[in-house]
């Protein structure tokens, strides 16, 4: 079982053509990834935060199983290399873990099902910086839920090693350039939805034990907001969330901004009806926002 530190930003499509070139130019590998994602009927896998995969990577096949893991940017997974041509799904090959055994849990007797597929071509790009290696993946495809389609068009930073203050630092760099956006939605979360047919959700409450509860709850909202999803919920849990994150001690170095953010979600609250949600989707996929969005994950990290 290892654990991935990543963060993953949409890209604006008047960014995309530089931003192609940009990763190219700089070396950037093309990869093709076709992967099919199970769950059950009741989506038990999907309830317990966990995604199934079987994914074919260029020339080789990988199953992969990922689970929540610490704070917003470190998801859990257990990956095995597979040498058949087609392989077929095998539970257990994950057996004798604490991903199987998790895996065994959330499933008890059902039998996990294809629900959704994805087809990227992705662009790999390995950066050091300073003592940190970085890995940046540009990946433009589409999500399949039978007759429905999502395109997909993101860019992964992920930590291969080094502290995470250089992963913040990278992404800051591409938020200012091409003005990325901060999407704390997995492909697996959004695949579920195209294939329940569910466009959008409800708004994300935490008890606000700690500033990871804050941050999980202000960025869940934020991102919904920035694709034009979400509603005057949303926006209303939010604002709750970034009062919680101001009252964490750990977040004084960033107060001032956070308080100038509550003031700016005020008044895009008393905006009339028609002008407010998309008032709050510009002000959340802005620089401003996202950079604030960085500090705040640096902060979370002590």
């Amino acid at each position: 079982m290892s654990t991935e530190t990543e963060l993953k930003f949409q890209i604006p499509a008047a960014a995309r053509e530089a931003l192609r070139a940009e990763v190219n130019a700089a070396g950037g590998q093309p990869l093709r990834l076709q992967a099919r994602y199970f769950d059950t009927a009741e989506r038990a896998l999907a309830a317990a935060g966990m995604a199934l995969r079987l994914r074919r990577e260029g020339e080789r096949w990988v199953q992969t199983l990922k689970g929540r893991g610490d704070g917003v940017m470190k998801r859990l997974e257990h990956e095995v290399a597979l040498d058949e041509a087609e392989p077929a799904l095998d539970l257990s090959r994950h057996d004798g873990t604490p991903a199987g055994a998790a895996l065994r849990r959330a499933l008890g007797d059902a039998q996990p099902q294809p629900t959704f597929e994805t087809d990227v071509h992705r662009t790999v790009l390995r950066l050091q910086q300073a003592d940190a290696l970085i890995e940046l993946a540009l990946d433009e495809g589409v999500l399949r839920a039978g007759a429905a389609a999502a395109e997909l068009c993101e860019l992964e930073y992920e930590l291969l090693q080094g502290p995470v203050q250089a992963l913040l630092a990278l992404a800051g760099e591409g938020v200012l350039r091409h003005g990325l956006w901060l999407d704390v939605r997995s492909k697996a979360e959004r695949g579920e939805r195209l294939a329940r047919g569910i466009a959008v959700v409800p708004p994300l409450r935490l008890e606000p034990e700690s500033l990871d509860t804050a941050l999980r709850q202000l960025l869940a909202n934020a991102c919904e907001l920035a694709d034009g999803l979400g509603g005057d919920e949303h926006l209303e849990a939010l604002r709750e969330a970034v009062d919680a994150a101001l009252r964490a001690e750990a977040l004084l170095p960033v107060a001032t901004a956070l308080q100038a953010l509550r003031e700016q979600l005020d008044a895009v609250a008393a905006h009339p009806e028609a002008e407010r949600l998309p008032a709050a989707g510009e002000l959340l996929r802005a620089p401003g926002f996202n950079r604030l969005a960085l500090e705040l994950l640096g902060a979370a990290q002590g």
